[in-house]
């Protein structure tokens, strides 16, 4: 048990990292996809388009054996983890440091093709604005940075929380294809212990049990914020 909980500390240290990493990449990707410069859109489409065309199982693959199995030991990180300590609660929050390079490798996979989708949901969001918030603002002489912060996105926020909570959910059960890159997770402690104990079923159900729990109570948090904001 022990080892199974280490997984699943494991699976929610990545779904809580690459959630943020979701949201904060999805919605700059999303802000540029909608803007009217070239300079922005093409970059941004171009990111979007190749991860949502791409099977998650593929990008993964690429991703860690192209990139991160290279740029990652390349950087010094290992060296540098060698050195670092840390205290009770920041290891709680990111893991014993000798397994932060699988660890950043599975956020950096599971948040990337998340923030592909979750662009997606920005843009629609912000197209579905009327031209008249848009022109309203400007003619207050807000800049479109301000414009965008506290006239647009809250209003386009009540329309984008509905499909972020499918999204933010997919993004936990997306964790489990991270196992297949040896990041000790929930489905890979899940298959050792299997193997070795025999109790296939037993075992499996177990898992199943913590991600349906980990998704249930991620979906009534969500759909609390969605009452709280009224959205209908």
């Amino acid at each position: 048990m022990p080892y199974f909980f280490s997984g699943l500390l494991t699976t929610l240290r990545i779904a809580l990292l690459g959630m943020v990493l979701a949201l904060l990449l999805g919605t700059a990707l999303g802000v540029a996809a909608f803007s009217r410069r070239p300079w922005l859109v093409m970059p941004a489409t171009l990111f979007i388009q190749l991860i949502r065309n791409l099977p998650p199982l593929v990008f993964i693959f690429i991703f860690y054996f192209f990139i991160a199995n290279q740029l990652l030991p390349a950087s010094g990180l290992s060296r540098w983890l060698g050195t670092v300590s840390l205290s009770p609660w920041q290891e709680a929050l990111f893991g014993p440091p000798v397994r932060w390079e699988n660890l950043i490798s599975g956020t950096l996979c599971v948040g990337m093709i998340s923030a592909a989708f979750v662009a997606e949901i920005v843009r629609a969001g912000l197209a579905a604005i009327p031209r008249g918030q848009w022109e309203a603002a400007q003619s207050l002489g807000l800049s479109p940075w301000v414009r965008l912060r506290h006239v647009i996105l809250p209003q386009a926020m009540l329309l984008m929380l509905p499909p972020l909570t499918g999204q933010l959910i997919a993004l936990v059960k997306d964790t489990a294809i991270v196992s297949l890159i040896s990041v000790q997770e929930l489905t890979f402690v899940g298959t050792e212990m299997a193997n070795s104990s025999g109790l296939v079923y037993e075992i499996w159900l177990l898992v199943a049990t913590a991600y349906l729990l980990i998704c249930l109570s991620l979906f009534v948090l969500l759909s609390r914020l969605e009452a709280r904001k009224g959205v209908h």
